[in-house]
């Protein structure tokens, strides 16, 4: 099956997770710093996820109205105490409001520059789950655009922001590293091979804090070799700066740019030979798909938007989609097809 968009398809999702859909919801639990707010306001407001006992600080849009389909950015704060999830809040807002973003930022337990990131891989998990669970509250209430969610890290941010990313490919469409920390250790190869069509955008800065700038040396390095498509890593200005509106640019045009695609499979499991019907649902923003390539995994290949193949033998299959738009824009899917 293919999650469907809108608020429904990000649940559907969630739920496969495993991240319960249960009835405490964001309009519950909003706070407008300190008072009783109602659901779905814009401007600055905090909330408190019960289910994970997470505190998240939220900006929307003064513009917002449900009747569009909104971008959403997860940003992970820097080390503390030389930064907060608030903080981190208030430094979005003049470009989230103009670019017409949702910004929310959880509390991280893991985002420190200093992070064992072997030792403390329950800590990581423990974000993971409380930034689920999060999205799940805010798309409750808000109209988030499925193909636009983004997480992001600044400076120790980077650390959670890449493994939450890469943990959940098919909610999450990009990760985007703020000079910000990296480690190869964050995740096994098997979970990068799932995530390898997201997008990813690192930068760090020319005078930036030491090591900062070899470590996003070694992402390029570890992403590339980990068959990340669309990948990108710039060397900027500066110094250590958070670099919100660089970041917030390359997000809205990636959106602006890029198709969007999912794929739909009349099912991922069952006994050899198992035949499935596969289905790209895709879309492009400011023209027109003009080319689809399917990789089965067994050597077969489709260049059909819609394409039936037959898995012969037993085994695990995974099936990569490949969509081009008229401008020459290169989006990806995939999908794990097992034949018992």
């Amino acid at each position: 099956m293919a999650y469907g968009f809108g608020a429904r398809g990000i649940r559907l999702w969630l739920a496969a997770a495993g991240v319960g859909l249960t009835a405490g919801v964001l309009a519950s639990a909003v706070r407008s710093e300190g008072q009783e707010a109602a659901a779905a306001r814009t401007g600055k407001f905090s909330a408190h996820q019960k289910t994970v006992n997470r505190n998240y600080y939220m900006y929307v849009p003064t513009k917002y109205t449900p009747r569009k389909r909104w971008p959403m950015i997860i940003s992970a704060p820097g080390t503390f105490p030389f930064d907060s999830s608030p903080g981190t809040r208030d430094a979005w807002v003049d470009t989230a409001e103009e670019l017409g973003l949702i910004i929310c930022c959880p509390d991280f337990e893991t985002a420190n520059g200093l992070l064992n990131i072997k030792a403390d891989q329950a800590k990581l998990q423990r974000d993971n789950e409380a930034v689920l669970a999060v999205i799940r509250d805010v798309a409750s209430v808000y109209s988030i655009d499925p193909n636009g969610i983004a997480v992001t890290g600044w400076s120790g941010g980077g650390y959670p922001a890449h493994y939450i990313g890469l943990k959940n490919p098919n909610l999450i469409r990009a990760i985007i590293g703020r000079t910000a920390n990296f480690s190869e250790d964050l995740v096994d190869e098997e979970t990068a091979r799932k995530a390898r069509h997201m997008h990813v955008f690192c930068f760090f800065a020319k005078s930036d804090l030491a090591g900062i700038p070899e470590q996003n040396r070694r992402a390029n390095f570890w992403y590339t070799m980990q068959g990340f498509l669309n990948f990108e890593i710039r060397e900027i200005p500066g110094g250590h700066s958070k670099n919100n509106r660089l970041a917030g640019d390359w997000f809205v045009q990636m959106l602006r740019s890029y198709p969007a695609v999912r794929i739909q499979a009349s099912t991922l499991k069952g006994r050899a030979p198992l035949a499935v019907n596969f289905r790209a649902l895709a879309s492009d923003p400011d023209g027109r798909v003009a080319g689809h390539i399917w990789q089965f995994g067994d050597g077969g290949v489709s260049i059909h938007p819609s394409a039936s193949h037959t898995f012969a033998t037993p085994g695990t299959y995974n099936v990569f989609l490949t969509v081009t738009d008229n401008d020459g824009h290169h989006e990806y899917a995939q999908v794990e097809v097992v034949a018992e």
